[in-house]
């Protein structure tokens, strides 16, 4: 039988103790519990779903739990009554929650264009044709309601008086309307706008392409958390670029759990959309896009004075992204 071999605790001690430090502080103690919103189920959340599922929340000391909350304005609701702290919406929310008072701000946001897609009954075959129609967004001051209304403006057509605008509640739900008939068109993003196509609608309109900047969803929480858990915060950015990377660079893990948030089968539409935002639109360090957020604030402020009061900058704190981006921490993700 072996003698057992001198230990130098002493020297153990030592390396548990460097060990610990350097672990994220988050790390070192309990995991923090954390309820984080999406509202919608289509791909331009799927750096948020690749981080939770692929552990990068629980690796930096978060117990994240997600929460599907259709439509941003209900999310909103829900944030100013400090029950979600942490959500990914986009930038017409943050700015119609601030006007009327809240402290929301964007620390990051991968979505630098537009996603949706105006699909429509078969018989629309042209903008004019939308007048006198019933078109599904989820919410109003959803992402969705200020793109619709955004293009119908460039159409010269008046929502709410030429066109009607009609809340369906969701992504899926806008589907179910066109399928039963119930509305006559919807903003939909790719997966759903694909199965749309499947089923015989047409595609009016793909928003990505008609040539403009937009701060769709992202990062968002308020400044007031921010002040309070900046520990936090930190550590969720860390969990968030590091999931950005592995939905860019790991595409059959992506494809399942877009499949899985989306409850879309199919191959073709889980690799267009893959394509779609990892490959197009969601670029490596994930500011948001000062020109988009302008391009926001100066549609609503064509409606609303109050709001050409305000600059992008009152929008967003990158300073964190700004920490991770200069301490090379972002660059060795995509050099493993």
């Amino acid at each position: 039988m072996s003698q057992p071999q001198n230990i130098n605790w002493k020297t153990v001690a030592l390396l548990s103790a460097f060990t610990f430090l350097l672990l994220p502080p988050l790390a070192r103690a309990q995991a923090i519990k954390l309820k984080v919103a999406y509202p919608t189920t289509v791909g331009s959340m799927g750096v948020l779903w690749v981080a939770k599922d692929a552990g990068l929340f629980d690796k930096y000391g978060l117990d994240v739990t997600l929460i599907y909350i259709s439509g941003s304005s209900k999310i909103v609701q829900a944030m100013l009554a400090k029950e979600i702290p942490i959500s990914e919406i986009a930038i017409p929310a943050v700015i119609q929650a601030n006007q009327a008072g809240a402290d929301l701000v964007m620390l990051a946001g991968p979505n630098h264009k537009p996603g949706q897609k105006l699909i429509v009954k078969p018989e629309i075959k042209k903008p004019e044709d939308v007048k006198g129609k019933k078109l599904g967004i989820t919410r109003f001051g959803t992402s969705d309601d200020f793109l619709l209304r955004y293009l119908l403006g460039q159409w010269g057509i008046q929502p709410d008086r030429e066109v009607a605008l009609l809340q369906m509640g969701g992504s899926p739900e806008i589907l179910a309307g066109l399928s039963s008939g119930g509305i006559d068109g919807g903003v939909l993003s790719s997966p759903l706008n694909l199965r749309a196509q499947k089923l015989g609608f047409n595609l009016l309109v793909d928003l990505s392409a008609i040539g403009v900047d937009y701060q769709g969803a992202g990062v968002v929480t308020t400044r007031s958390y921010v002040r309070e858990h900046p520990e936090v915060i930190r550590s969720y950015l860390k969990a968030y670029v590091e999931g950005l990377a592995r939905f860019k660079n790991d595409k059959d893990f992506s494809l399942k759990v877009l499949a899985k948030y989306s409850r879309i089968g199919e191959r073709e539409m889980l690799e267009e959309t893959y394509r779609h935002y990892a490959v197009n639109v969601m670029p490596r360090v994930p500011y948001p896009t000062m020109k988009g957020i302008q391009m926001v604030l100066d549609e609503i402020g064509s409606r609303s004075s109050k709001t050409r009061e305000i600059s992008p900058n009152n929008l967003v704190d990158i300073n964190f992204l700004k920490e991770l981006d200069s301490s090379g921490f972002i660059k060795a993700l995509y050099e493993k």
